[in-house]
């Protein structure tokens, strides 16, 4: 059982945990291999806030007398390593927010934010993960919802003749579009709801009136309750 396994034993996706041999490490416990991160140099990871910190209440020697730490884990349990974290203290992502909050990176989704007393640390997915903004955690590539998908540039079309133009009545896109963000309207960011007319999307409002449309994985629809992409058969559509 590795260090990773011990520490995220029946903890939900998404809890930071401080590693119990190291202060300035804590992992983010998901299913199956935990992703251990690292504070910036001469931070260290504060179990009271879940955050790093340049003054951090240590959990180093808080590690049960029958855990072997030494013997080598299984490759099921094995920690991903991921790139040290970085403050970015002139940011306002976590403007407003709790110490040990989480925010989703605006740019894309190769990495989140947590907000810290010192300002966001920026921490980077390991590699062939992206950080899921529906649960909050760094997920397989494949299975992740992503509210800020880089939009690849679509190339130049040929030259064409002009032709003189017809009036045309409003795409239903745009009109379905301008439904979401009045359903937005006075929304706080990060507010989720589910798509008015697809069980397999949700939509996401920025706090600026606007709305984000999120697909759910294949397989999945998104839980009105619950308010998280769930199976299909749990979902009434």
């Amino acid at each position: 059982m590795s260090k990773g396994d011990c520490v995220c034993e029946q903890k939900a996706p998404g809890t930071m945990l401080g590693s119990p041999t190291n202060c300035s490490e804590f992992y983010m416990c998901r299913t199956g291999r935990p992703v251990l991160f690292a504070c910036p140099v001469d931070m260290y990871f504060d179990v009271d806030t879940s955050a790093c910190g340049y003054e951090a209440f240590c959990a180093e020697n808080d590690v049960l007398p029958d855990q072997d730490l030494t013997r080598p884990p299984g490759p099921q349990y094995t920690p991903i390593v991921a790139e040290p974290a970085r403050l970015q203290a002139n940011s306002g992502v976590c403007r407003g927010a709790s110490t040990g909050s989480v925010r989703v990176d605006s740019t894309g989704c190769s990495a989140f934010f947590q907000c810290t007393k010192v300002g966001p640390l920026r921490l980077e997915c390991p590699i062939g993960t992206l950080f899921d903004s529906n649960r909050m955690v760094c997920e397989a590539a494949d299975l992740t919802s992503c509210a800020y998908a880089p939009v690849k540039p679509l190339a130049p079309a040929p030259s064409l003749p002009l032709i003189p133009q017809q009036p045309q009545q409003p795409a239903a896109g745009d009109e379905l579009g301008k439904l979401l963000d009045a359903m937005c309207y006075g929304k706080k960011n990060g507010e989720k709801h589910a798509h008015p007319v697809n069980c397999s999307q949700y939509f996401l409002c920025n706090g600026r009136n606007k709305a984000q449309v999120l697909k759910c994985p294949n397989g999945t629809a998104y839980n009105k309750k619950r308010k998280i992409c769930d199976f299909a058969h749990n979902v009434s559509c």
